[in-house]
């Protein structure tokens, strides 16, 4: 997967698994199986959904801010065998313009609440299928 330069992938959640491969596009922030790059997946069709959470880089004191209208790229590559045996190569290419964040409508029209809702909820049921549960409750009587 290949990013913009202020742009950083932190993880993915679904189907898949790590195959640790890092590099400058991959974030601090770990989210589903994180610190990598690049993931494997059993199978791939129509029915598969991945979802990819990203963060935005720290660009320092000195680096310029992203303009207004300035486009972002995402590029997905996808390598799988195909029923015929034949290696294949497909490459997603996404781009979106930078909004200013004082322009609070603009960003609201770009905004889907159920990918969102949906987002945060593939959060929070991974969390509780991987990370432990606090059961300490004390008895106050």
């Amino acid at each position: 997967m290949l990013t913009s330069s202020e742009v950083k992938v932190s993880g993915a959640i679904g189907n898949c698994a790590s195959l640790g491969k890092k590099g400058p596009n991959v974030g601090e922030t770990e989210i589903g199986q994180g610190n990598t790059n690049s993931w494997a997946l059993s199978s791939l069709d129509e029915d598969t959904t991945l979802a990819f959470y990203f963060e935005m880089a720290n660009q320092g004191a000195n680096a310029p801010a992203p303009q207004q209208g300035q486009q972002r790229h995402l590029q997905i590559m996808t390598t799988y065998q195909h029923a015929s045996g034949q290696h294949r190569l497909r490459v997603t290419t996404l781009s979106h313009s930078w909004a200013d964040t004082t322009q609070l409508a603009e960003i609201a029209r770009g905004f889907d609440q159920e990918a969102a809702a949906v987002l945060m909820a593939r959060i929070a049921s991974h969390k509780t299928q991987t990370e432990e549960v606090l059961t300490s409750f004390r008895d106050h009587s």
